[in-house]
């Protein structure tokens, strides 16, 4: 199978989206970069910085996308850091965030089989919680799912803003082109590469776009955000990565499902 000249719109933030275009094109299709999420650092580093100055006080890091992989573990770097110290074991939501994390040098001991925040917590259950403390970097608005669940069952979850999520700067010829060609698959990674594609497009000519295209999403988080403002979800990769997610585009264009 083979993307044969679909159109795939790539909203991921800047140096991602060149990774998933590069694998679009070398499956035959062709990538419309529109970036609606921009990554940033936190506004105060000091928080992140004393996290990481604790960090073997800690029996786990969790890691719930390879977003905060990658901000944590770099400004880790930055600050000597490499490697876990001590007894402190790291936990990966799926084998995106896998491959964050040991690319800067760490270990993954534990990942989950269910890649969303749920999963984690399933996936430790059997480590057990009650006394052991956990790190969870991630973004300034993220989910209560880990703390709540964690904590309920006797853990104890620091959580520290490794990176916060804004808007890309409107791109108004990208703007006018997607509006008159819609691709034929809009991917979205997050609820706020969703939501922003409203903010950026504008209310009517997003609704026009998605009403002519194909949505895919990675993971139950973002598939529900779609879901929630009465948009139907094509196509969810059974793996949440890039590759996972183009694979399960090209089985939907080899045996395509009617609209719901």
């Amino acid at each position: 199978m083979s993307l044969r000249g679909k159109r795939i719109l790539v909203t991921r933030g800047e140096g991602q989206a060149e990774e998933f275009s590069a694998i679009i094109r070398k499956r035959g299709g062709v990538p419309v970069v529109f970036p609606t999420v921009r990554l940033v650092p936190p506004d105060d580093f000091a928080p992140l910085d004393k996290a990481l100055a604790r960090l073997g006080t800690f029996d786990w890091v969790l890691f719930a996308s390879a977003n905060a992989a990658r901000f944590f573990l770099g400004r880790a770097a930055k600050r000597g850091i490499r490697g876990t110290p001590g007894k402190v074991r790291v936990a990966s939501v799926g084998p995106g965030t896998t491959r964050e994390v040991r690319q800067h040098g760490f270990p993954v001991h534990l990942e989950a089989a269910t890649h969303t925040a749920e999963g984690i917590v399933e996936a430790l259950a059997g480590e057990g919680f009650s006394g052991k403390r956990f790190l969870l970097p991630r973004a300034l608005e993220g989910r209560e799912v880990i703390p709540t669940e964690i904590g309920r069952r006797g853990g104890t979850v620091e959580v520290v803003t490794a990176y916060r999520t804004g808007l890309p700067p409107r791109d108004e010829k990208a703007v006018e082109e997607i509006g008159a060609r819609p691709p034929d698959v809009c991917t979205f990674a997050s609820p706020s590469a969703f939501r922003n594609f409203f903010l950026l497009m504008g209310e009517q000519r997003a609704a026009s776009v998605l009403s002519r295209s194909r949505i895919a999403v990675i993971g139950e988080v973002t598939m529900r955000a779609v879901q929630e403002r009465d948009y139907p979800v094509d196509i969810v990769p059974e793996t949440y990565t890039l590759a996972g997610m183009l694979e399960a585009i090209e089985g939907y264009f080899a045996s395509p499902s009617p609209r719901r």
